[in-house]
């Protein structure tokens, strides 16, 4: 029996039922299982997500299995409890972006409760297409998204996603900053010549006193800002659909990234991804890396 946490925004539970799939290909004998318990009393982002947006179920576990190999835990403030006072025990495993990739924890073959992000595609690359699968977008059901997804895809698009917000609160957590967007811009303008910067941001009047004139003034822009709340995976939808990308330090900007299917896509994202150490970079070998 294997059971893996779910819980964080939208990207990192993507990354997380990425996980979940790759243990069930590597393990087709063995029961896996989720646990969304941590949810209950968490106050970030949209909540659980991954039904809602694409009809994902999965099969959770009860509190007497997560005993067998973590901790009981009822709600977000007990889940909290386990993972940062009580000692790890030897059928626990954590995935974080301070902890060197090790492909073997999913080739485990005792029992295991999974905890973490697990914010690398080497845990899943292989199984791409299924994952291509499973994250497939519901229809625009308004006329403004499918508007500009019309646009979008008669395009030599680029997205660019600007994370403000939360992030300046965030200790260590870092803002990408305006030399960076620079650098990304200069280079695609240099290697593919976009004629459209799609700009995705929480914070668009600091895109437009920033970012505007870097892009160029022959460069078409379009500032998408109204998909909010339960709404605001539309926006990773968007990303997806531009023929190339400029993600933020952010797991849903690496996902638009990564859901393109533009087998010639160029995406440029930061060096730098959290303010202390990373020992398991989550950024694809194929991307282009600025600082």
């Amino acid at each position: 029996m294997k059971i893996i946490n779910i819980l964080g925004g939208l990207g990192n539970q993507m990354f997380e039922y990425a996980m979940y799939l790759a243990l069930k290909n590597a393990h087709s004998e063995e029961e896996i299982l989720c646990s969304t318990r941590s949810f209950c009393g968490y106050g970030l982002h949209n909540g659980y997500e991954l039904g809602r947006i694409f009809g994902i179920q999965v099969k959770e576990a009860s509190l007497l299995q997560l005993t067998k190999l973590a901790y009981p835990f009822f709600n977000y403030k007990s889940w909290q409890v386990m993972r940062h006072w009580l000692p790890v025990r030897k059928t626990m495993t954590r995935g974080a972006i301070n902890i060197p990739f090790d492909y073997s924890q999913v080739m485990r073959e005792d029992s295991v409760y999974y905890d973490g992000y697990w914010q690398n595609e080497k845990n899943f690359l292989h199984i791409r297409e299924e994952i291509l699968t499973a994250y497939t977008f519901p229809k625009f059901d308004d006329e403004k998204n499918q508007e500009l997804a019309d646009i979008i895809v008669k395009s030599n698009a680029v997205s660019c996603h600007i994370r403000r917000g939360d992030y300046l609160k965030e200790i260590n957590m870092c803002v990408c900053t305006s030399s960076y967007y620079a650098h990304a811009i200069s280079y695609m303008n240099e290697e593919i010549n976009p004629n459209l910067y799609c700009v995705f941001s929480d914070d668009i009047e600091w895109c437009r006193n920033n970012i505007c004139e870097l892009m160029g003034e022959d460069k078409k822009i379009i500032f998408i800002d109204w998909n909010k709340g339960e709404k605001s995976f539309r926006d990773m939808q968007l990303m997806s659909l531009c023929k190339h990308n400029i993600i933020a330090n952010s797991s849903f900007s690496w996902w638009g990234a990564w859901l393109n299917r533009n087998d010639k896509k160029i995406v440029v994202a930061p060096t730098r991804w959290i303010a202390s150490e990373v020992k398991n970079d989550p950024l694809c070998d194929s991307w282009k890396r600025i600082e």
